[in-house]
C-alpha cells in the first residue's frame, strides 16, 4: 500500500491488485499521525503563496522558469465570448456580461491553455539546446499539463513535459530535461542511470527537493 497526500485531491491510497480493502481503516489509522503532519506541513506551504497568485483569478502569473512575470487584467462587459490576450507583460481577459463566479472555471481553463502555449514554446527548444550539448538524440517533445509527474520519457525516445515545469526555478526545470534525456540511454533508475544523472547535474538531490516544494506552491487555476 502507498499512501501520497495531494495539496489538491487529498488523501490518495494505492493499493496492488487483490488487495483487501476490508483492511485499509485499520492501517490508515496507523498511519494516522503521518497523513496529520503532511497535510498541516502542505497547508503552511501553501499558505506563503502570494495572494496576489492565488485563487481562479490570480492578480499575476509568476514564470520562474523564465524570469517573466504577467500581470492578469480582467475586462468585464464584453458581448463576445470569454477571450484571453497576451500583450507585453500582461494577460487581458475579455468577460462577456453575467454574474462573475460563473466564469471563474472557464478563466481557470483559459490559463491552462495559455500556460501550455508557452510551454510549448519555449521548452522544446530548451531540450533541443541540452541535448546538443550533452549527446543525447530523442524521438520528440510533448507537452502536457499532468498532475503527478514533471516528465517521462517513451521506449521510443518520445520526451513528455510538463507545462507546470515553467513555474520551477531554472536549475530545477532544467534538471528535469536532463533527467528525461538520460532515460534516452538507461531507460529504468538504475544505478547507471543515476551516475549520468549525478555527472551532468550534481546537485539533482537539491533540485528533486525544490520539485517538491514547487508541487506545493501550485497556483490554484492550475
Amino acid at each position: 500500500m502507498r499512501l501520497r497526500v495531494d495539496p489538491v485531491q487529498g488523501l490518495i491510497v494505492t493499493v496492488p491488485m487483490g488487495f483487501d480493502r476490508a483492511c485499509l481503516p485499520a492501517l490508515l489509522r496507523k498511519r494516522e499521525d503521518w497523513i496529520q503532519a503532511a497535510r498541516e506541513g502542505q497547508q503552511a506551504v501553501r499558505r506563503e503563496r502570494s495572494p496576489a497568485l492565488a485563487g481562479l483569478r490570480p492578480q499575476r502569473v509568476a514564470l520562474p522558469a523564465l524570469d517573466e512575470e504577467w500581470q492578469v487584467e480582467y475586462r468585464s462587459g464584453s458581448r463576445c465570448r470569454l477571450r484571453l490576450q497576451q500583450v507585453p507583460g500582461k494577460l487581458i481577459l475579455d468577460l462577456p456580461d453575467g454574474p462573475a463566479a460563473q466564469y471563474d472555471q472557464r478563466i481557470a481553463a483559459s490559463l491552462r491553455a495559455w500556460l501550455m502555449a508557452r510551454g510549448r514554446e519555449v521548452l522544446p527548444q530548451w531540450t533541443a539546446r541540452l541535448a546538443a550539448r550533452h549527446g543525447f538524440t530523442y524521438r520528440a517533445v510533448q507537452v502536457r499539463n499532468q498532475r503527478s509527474r514533471w516528465g517521462s520519457c517513451s521506449s521510443r525516445g518520445t520526451l513528455s513535459l510538463n507545462a507546470r515545469l515553467l513555474f520551477c526555478a531554472p536549475e530545477a526545470c532544467e534538471y528535469v530535461l536532463i533527467h528525461e534525456l538520460v532515460h534516452t540511454v538507461h531507460p529504468d533508475h538504475s544505478r547507471a542511470f543515476w551516475e549520468n544523472v549525478a555527472e551532468l547535474v550534481p546537485e539533482h538531490r537539491a533540485r528533486q527537493a525544490d520539485l517538491r516544494q514547487v508541487w506545493l506552491r501550485l497556483p490554484d487555476w492550475i
